[in-house]
């Protein structure tokens, strides 16, 4: 065999080396904070493979300011996949999340939706998938009940849109992007050293803000960045991030930074979060504590006690209004 063949052959097998992790993947859709830690129940129907996981939550919570209140809340995902001549995989997600209020009369269903395509050249997607970027880039969620607020830009991007996901080795780039223009570009870095694993993800979104009870829209432009260490059953991470807010000549600039630690002993699990931000020179505070029982396989005890404080105007707009202590208890059997 020539050199020649030789080097083409090594160029053959640093390409494939490339994509090898590089392959399609299900489209999760579940944004909610809670979302089931069971692997989901997979069957197949001549060529397509069906996958369904969902959660059924229990709760009571008490606030300083807010009311009491119990509650139910449910969350199902369906999938289906199949693999198409060419190998790449066309496949499809609905999720659905049902709540059920004693402060309200109205009982809630939401849901999201999306098809995609994929093979060795990454995952498109079309629907509600805007939140795809923000879910492989964000922070860990807190354990139990724990939310942290404000752990995010303002900026949001609307519902429905369309995604691209890329996996590289390590490396997975992203974008999403809106039916009224906005987008949001994501990159992520994920590689086990030695006995600890780290992960390394930056986000950019252009999007807009409409402050509650308001009706001005404000354009929003913001970076954000986390790092993540994994050492055996425990977490640490820490968010960072600044956002631009502009309305006409109006403008605020806000920065943050969140951190965590979450650590796992037997079959209680337990998570502390804070966060600390200043829009205009106005403080944005809060802190959250999450706690977790396995009773059994699916079930579980979940407590949180979460603290928000951020009042903050911008010349005649309220931005934040915010204030609360809030604990809430449920138990949760997912599947």
């Amino acid at each position: 065999m020539s050199i020649l063949s030789q080097n083409n052959l090594s160029g053959a097998a640093l390409v494939a080396s490339l994509f090898a992790s590089h392959t399609a993947t299900a489209v999760d859709l579940n944004y909610d904070s809670l979302s089931s830690l069971e692997e989901p129940i997979a069957f197949e129907l001549g060529d397509t493979t069906f996958s369904v996981n969902g959660l059924i939550d229990s709760a009571l919570s008490y606030g300083d300011e807010s009311e009491n209140d119990s509650f139910i809340l449910g969350n199902f995902q369906i999938g289906a996949e199949t693999q198409l001549p060419n190998s790449w995989t066309l496949g499809a997600t609905y999720f659905g999340s049902y709540s059920s209020s004693d402060l309200d009369a109205d009982d809630s269903y939401q849901d999201n939706a999306a098809i995609y395509l994929g093979g060795i050249w990454g995952t498109s997607a079309v629907g509600n998938v805007t939140g795809l970027v923000r879910e492989q880039t964000r922070r860990a969620r807190g354990v139990g009940n724990a939310e942290l607020s404000f752990d995010d830009q303002l900026g949001q991007l609307d519902d429905y849109g369309i995604s691209y996901s890329g996996r590289f080795g390590p490396n997975v780039f992203m974008i999403a992007t809106d039916e009224d223009g906005g987008y949001e570009l994501g990159a992520s870095y994920q590689r086990p050293l030695g006995n600890k694993d780290y992960r390394f993800s930056l986000q950019y979104r252009d999007s807009k803000y409409t402050p509650d009870n308001e009706v001005t829209v404000f354009d929003s432009r913001g970076v954000g960045f986390v790092s993540e260490l994994t050492f055996g059953s425990t977490v640490f991470d820490l968010g960072l991030g600044v956002e631009q807010l502009s309305f006409d000549s109006l403008e605020a600039d806000r920065t943050y930074a969140s951190f965590g630690v979450s650590h796992k002993i037997g079959a209680w699990s337990a998570s502390a979060e804070a966060h600390l931000g200043q829009i205009e020179s106005q403080d944005e505070r809060s802190y959250a504590l999450g706690l977790r029982y396995d009773i059994a396989r699916g079930l579980s005890l979940n407590l949180g006690a979460n603290y928000t404080d951020a009042i903050i105007d911008v010349g005649t707009i309220r931005l934040l209004d915010d204030s609360d202590t809030v604990g809430t208890a449920s138990l949760r059997y997912s599947f």
